[in-house]
């Protein structure tokens, strides 16, 4: 029986995760991660899906995309066939390194979007890998919070829902460093 395709639009917001074969590392250098960033870059740029959030971990990985065109699925089969290649061709290995088809939940208020942007933030925190958020190199979070920002990642959705009083930017990492871990779901 095939699967059912994946909901998409123009338009579409989307938290796309994925995981290691058998829950196995989909990273294992600062090489690799920075690899999965260029290969997410030139995907994105591709296939027209805006990157507002992103966090790797070592058996997993999180994104926030907006998909302009509806082509989420095609810029996320480019991220994954040519990171899986690159890994292996260094690893010196073959096979799959994501466990399948990637999961993405889509996103439908602004709400959710902020609650999906602050788990994303969140996630090694939540791990127990670190204490603070702005300490974990792999996310996009150091690039919120004034640090050097990759060119393709879009960060004026996200600031703009926090204008008013105050820098969009403090506000926002308020919003992050006020969450108390294990107070409530974060998501």
């Amino acid at each position: 029986m095939p699967r059912s395709p994946r909901l998409d639009y123009p338009g579409a917001w989307h938290h796309v995760f994925n995981r290691g074969v058998d829950h196995g590392a989909i990273f294992r250098t600062d090489g690799d991660r920075a690899y999965f960033l260029r290969c997410l870059s030139e995907a994105s740029e591709k296939h027209a899906v805006e990157v507002h959030a992103y966090c790797l971990m070592s058996n997993h990985c999180h994104l926030l995309l907006r998909s302009q065109t509806g082509q989420l699925s095609r810029a996320m089969q480019m991220l994954s066939s040519f990171y899986t290649q690159g890994a292996n061709l260094h690893l010196g290995r073959d096979g799959p390194i994501f466990r399948g088809r990637y999961q993405a939940v889509l996103i439908t208020t602004d709400a959710q979007f902020l609650t999906v942007s602050r788990y994303i933030h969140l996630n090694p925190v939540q791990a127990g890998l670190i204490d603070s958020a702005a300490d974990w190199p792999w996310s996009s979070l150091a690039a919120y919070y004034g640090g050097r920002r990759p060119l393709w990642l879009n960060r004026a959705y996200t600031l703009a829902l926090f204008s008013g009083n105050g820098s969009e930017q403090s506000r926002y990492m308020e919003f992050i460093e006020d969450y108390e871990i294990g107070s409530d779901p974060i998501f």
